[in-house]
């Protein structure tokens, strides 16, 4: 299964489905048990899908739905906070870790958005830049960590390595707190250190919806719209930063190629 967040238009539409037209411009994330967007045509539950942002053209609208949906689903479904600026997020400090990452940088412009107030790790010049233009509070260096003091943050989103954070997350959120990752383990960890603070850890899989069918999986769509207008608004704008034109697999596997070597700010994508 590759190719996961797209945009592109309208060809056709399933029997019952509503809401979209032939030649829409539409964007989503797609699902795990269908093909994926490294295609000319796909097709996609409608449930899952929105109108792309008027405003953008399809590359930029591409590196929004994956990224978007996963840091709006941490940050108001799992982490508890309220969209919107709301008082109640102003006393609830979040730390991100690998604020600069794809979900990162949509994470923290919903946080300025929302009102909350948030660290971000970054380790580059260039990537603490980009952590502060995208709405950080305060960036910190992410080996800086480690002399923070205890109960420093309310909430902590993982966005990096769950294994290398994992005590060190234990230790930083505060009592009645929550930890929310995005990466699988490899190994066991010890859950007790949260238990004396009334602490909770949480996860965050943004194709929990489609992958099993929930109920709820139109929700999906719903946040790509709120998304959408948001960045009409001018509160989110697209981490896209690197485009490569041409949908061939000597394109999709150097842009893979590029990703996998790490140290990349934003999102990267490709067009026909």
């Amino acid at each position: 299964m590759l190719g996961w967040d797209a945009c592109g238009q309208v060809e056709a539409l399933g029997e019952g489905v509503t809401g979209f037209a032939v030649g829409d411009w539409v964007y989503y994330a797609g699902q795990t048990d269908r093909h994926g967007c490294n295609a000319e045509y796909q097709a996609v539950d409608a449930r899952l899908v929105a109108k792309a942002p008027a405003s953008l053209n399809p590359a930029e609208a591409a590196a929004l739905p994956l990224t978007g949906l996963t840091a709006w689903e941490a940050l108001f479904e799992r982490l508890g906070y309220e969209p919107d600026a709301r008082e109640g997020n102003a006393t609830k400090p979040l730390l991100i870790i690998n604020g600069a990452g794809g979900v990162g940088s949509i994470a923290l412009q919903l946080c300025r958005w929302a009102g909350i107030p948030v660290t971000a790790t970054a380790s580059r010049p260039e990537s603490q830049a980009w952590c502060r233009q995208m709405g950080a509070t305060e960036v910190i260096d992410r080996a800086a960590l480690v002399d923070l003091p205890d109960n420093r943050f309310a909430r902590i989103l993982c966005c990096h390595d769950t294994d290398a954070y994992f005590n060190l997350m234990s230790r930083l959120v505060a009592p009645q707190g929550l930890v929310c990752a995005l990466a699988g383990t490899r190994e066991k960890h010890d859950l007790q250190p949260l238990m004396n603070k009334s602490a909770g850890f949480v996860w965050e899989y943004m194709f929990t919806r489609s992958q099993h069918q929930t109920a709820d999986i139109a929700r999906q769509g719903d946040i790509l719209t709120e998304l959408a207008r948001l960045v009409a608004a001018g509160d989110v704008k697209t981490t896209l930063t690197n485009t490569m034109a041409g949908l061939t697999a000597g394109n999709i596997a150097a842009l893979h190629e590029r990703q996998e070597a790490g140290g990349l700010i934003g999102k990267q994508a490709v067009t026909q």
